[in-house]
């Protein structure tokens, strides 16, 4: 993999790297394994630059994580191209190996596609889902645009249906969440402190629950379950914080992805509905 950057300043390379946020350990492999070029020529990162100069920092291939099974697995691909890869993930399936899903984690099922598909790529998750949580779920095919992503803005709505009817159409839902006392996996809300953020809009509602669309302001485990929990609207499905439902499955959909991508400076929207969605709000809009 080739970036090409067109250097406007006098500038040695290795200050143009911290610059664009190269991470040390990019850089190190970057000088260890792979090339830095200015205009066509081999340099070292002490090398001076000047307006007009063209740098061409050549990647060395990915070292795919020995750690992370490859195993074959179906899913959907939303977008895809040199550097990142979009999913719409189903529920019910981990995003990460654990003790339970070593074998059969989105993460196995993507590290079998990238060697199937010649991909020198590792397994970087921008963000993550829980395994009951469906959606639009992005990973980074390489470290450095990982970093890129970290500070790009991505705007993450979900589309949720939650048991009975919010007290107001739209609002803000703001407390602090922290790990429940002798729980590994659940959270707990406080009143000492503020950490999480959700903007909501109810979208449609019937006799018994309500359709709502959600932005995270912020990124903490079980926001949103915790949100509406809190607010005596559970998630339909919520094994956690509310009550099983007959199908099993948690209605929870990462519904919506906006970002600016990293290397084109395309604004790039993508969208996904569930499949629990009742006739009557399929016509909805996100």
């Amino acid at each position: 993999m080739i970036f090409r950057y067109n250097i406007e300043e006098t500038i040695r390379v290795k200050d143009y790297f911290k610059k664009i946020h190269l991470p040390s350990n990019v850089i190190t492999d970057v000088k260890e394994r792979g090339q830095i070029l200015v205009n066509d020529q081999n340099v070292t990162n002490a090398y001076l630059m000047h307006e007009g100069d063209l740098l061409e920092v050549v990647f060395p291939p990915t070292h795919q994580g020995e750690n992370i099974i490859s195993i074959k697995g179906d899913f959907e691909i939303v977008y895809e191209d040199s550097y990142l890869l979009v999913i719409n993930k189903e529920s019910g399936i981990a995003t990460i190996p654990t003790r339970k899903h070593y074998e059969n984690s989105l993460a196995n099922y993507v590290m079998s596609y990238y060697k199937r598909m010649g991909i020198e790529a590792n397994i970087h998750f921008v963000s993550r889902l829980d395994a009951p949580t469906s959606g639009l779920i992005m990973l980074a095919k390489n470290s450095y645009i990982l970093t890129l992503l970290k500070d790009a803005g991505i705007i993450k709505k979900y589309m949720l249906e939650v048991i009975g009817h919010m007290d107001k159409t739209n609002g803000i839902i703001e407390c602090g969440i922290i790990k429940e006392e002798g729980s590994i996996i659940k959270r707990t809300i406080t009143n000492e402190f503020i950490n999480s953020k959700t903007i909501y809009e109810v979208k449609g509602e019937n006799k018994k629950n309500s359709l709502v669309l959600a932005t995270l302001c912020t990124g903490k485990t079980h926001q949103l379950r915790l949100h509406f929990s809190s607010s005596g609207c559970p998630i339909v499905g919520d094994e956690l914080y509310g009550t099983k439902t007959k199908d099993g499955i948690l209605h929870l959909h990462s519904c919506y992805l906006e970002f600016v991508h990293p290397i084109t400076k395309e604004k790039i929207i993508l969208k996904s509905s569930p499949n629990w969605l009742i006739p009557d709000w399929e016509s909805i809009e996100i």
